[in-house]
């Protein structure tokens, strides 16, 4: 009978510490959580970020490939001067680059140019091709074309995030240099800088923009 008891007691401990474990592991997870879920949409964005520095990248790349071939850059700015690269051939119409002629962190249901379901459709040919087709912004041509190109002074902005009507990013507007750089700009630090008002919530590019070299792209 005693020895029953002792089971018995032994029994309730061992239930007893497996309920303060379980406890200890939720008030663990909830700590966790407090902490973490606030920082999901900025690594989130962050990744979209680097995704679109990746894109921007090979757009550097068609240009040099268009330059190399048609000894100019495309004549026409906005989303016509990246939507050149696959309409003049330079790259091979397919739906990945179809796909990175545009910032990551947009949906495509926000472009209302790519109503073809057939992404091989979107740039065969610059004909309708404007502002709605992409989230970026190419550079203004023919209000300022470039003097050199490759190897530029690394100062003029070739394709931009377009931000229209609100940031591609949370915080970070990316460009693509002529030097093949692409800077970032971070709307806190443009804000701390007085280039922006503290209630600003998104960093304007095109002719309004408060960046010189931002100006000089169209959100056409």
């Amino acid at each position: 009978m005693l020895h029953h008891a002792r089971r018995s007691v032994a029994r309730t401990l061992s239930a007893g510490f497996t309920l303060i474990e379980l406890l200890a592991v939720i008030l663990i997870i909830s700590i966790l959580m407090f902490f973490l879920l606030p920082k999901i949409p900025e690594a989130m964005d962050q990744a979209n970020v680097t995704a679109c520095k990746k894109n921007l990248g090979e757009i550097y790349s068609g240009l040099v490939m268009y330059n190399t071939k048609h000894k100019d850059l495309p004549k026409e700015g906005g989303a016509k001067f990246i939507g050149a690269l696959i309409a003049s051939g330079v790259w091979n119409n397919t739906k990945d680059r179809a796909e990175s002629l545009s910032c990551p962190a947009v949906k495509r249901s926000a472009l209302t140019g790519l109503s073809a379901e057939n992404p091989e459709d979107w740039f065969r040919t610059l004909d309708g091709v404007d502002g709605t087709y992409s989230a970026y912004a190419g550079r203004d041509v023919k209000r300022f074309p470039l003097r050199r190109f490759p190897d530029g002074s690394g100062k003029e902005v070739l394709v931009a995030d377009d931000n229209d009507p609100e940031m591609n990013h949370r915080t970070t507007t990316c460009a693509l240099l002529d030097s093949g750089v692409v800077a970032t700009y971070e709307l806190y630090e443009l804000q701390e800088k007085g280039i922006l008002d503290k209630e600003a919530e998104h960093l304007v590019v095109g002719p309004d923009s408060p960046i010189e070299e931002l100006r000089k792209v169209s959100l056409d």
